[in-house]
């Protein structure tokens, strides 16, 4: 049984030109280095974009990227714990008085240490049903093509059986097997997603 977020519509973004977008895109910062490394301040994006839009909060979304940027701010390997992309939306937040709570799944490098998929699928069930995107750190891609190496997507949907997830990435909605990566990604990653 697939589940969604209750109002997936508030992920949309409607351009001066009407094109629709599923979530935002890092191809919209206008500097070079902030379009190459700017997925985690995207990711963060869509999620407090989303809390907001549900609460009645309208925020135009380029300024909210370009002012997320300067809490979730990438390094030189980007952001690549999910420690940096907590810390940077926990001080967003306090900056906007928003009351979150984030909650974090971490999947280690050795596969042995992995939790298994059924704590994964539970994880991102938590979130849906807590109706929040989850962002998803994917250090590598393993097998699953579709996903791109050391990169943040934002998670909308499952299906629960399948595990297949629809993802949102560079403002399109893509689908990926979620317990395929966990299998096969070398390096692990995260997921993360706000109770608010």
């Amino acid at each position: 049984m697939k589940i969604m977020l209750a109002k997936p519509e508030l992920l949309n973004i409607t351009t001066a030109d009407t094109d629709t977008f599923i979530g935002g895109s890092q191809e919209w910062y206008e500097d070079k280095w902030h379009k190459k490394s700017g997925c985690g301040p995207v990711a963060a994006s869509n999620i407090i974009w989303y809390i907001m839009r549900k609460n009645g909060v309208e925020k135009d979304y380029l300024n909210l990227i370009r002012e997320m940027y300067d809490f979730v701010t990438p390094g030189i390997r980007g952001v690549d714990t999910s420690a940096i992309f907590t810390d940077g939306l926990m001080s967003f937040a306090s900056k906007n008085d928003l009351k979150i709570t984030p909650h974090v799944l971490e999947i280690p490098r050795k596969k042995r240490d992995r939790p298994k998929a059924e704590a994964l699928r539970e994880f991102i069930v938590k979130a849906i049903n807590a109706d929040s995107p989850v962002a998803f750190l994917v250090l590598s891609n393993g097998s699953v093509s579709i996903l791109e190496n050391w990169h943040w997507v934002t998670i909308v949907a499952i299906d629960q059986e399948t595990m297949i997830a629809e993802i949102s990435d560079y403002g399109k909605l893509l689908s990926a097997d979620i317990s395929e990566w966990l299998e096969t990604s070398m390096l692990g990653g995260s997921l993360v997603y706000l109770q608010y």
